[in-house]
């Protein structure tokens, strides 16, 4: 099945990454925030829905 597939992909990546940092809480944890910050302008948060829909319900058409 395909979902099957999909989610043991997942699962192994999840597990490969998790070996890198020794499968230490503390150490994935501080990866995974250094990410985050490495990427913040890509994360979908509540308030840039909300922006976005200010700004839509004003002009109709988002920026």
């Amino acid at each position: 099945m395909l979902i099957n597939k999909a989610i043991d992909e997942i699962r192994k990546t999840r597990h490969d990454i998790s070996s890198k940092y020794h499968h230490n809480t503390k150490e994935l944890l501080e990866h995974y925030k250094k990410l985050e910050s490495k990427y913040s302008d890509r994360i979908y948060t509540k308030t840039k829905a909300n922006n976005l829909m200010q700004l839509t319900s004003k002009s109709g058409v988002p920026d």
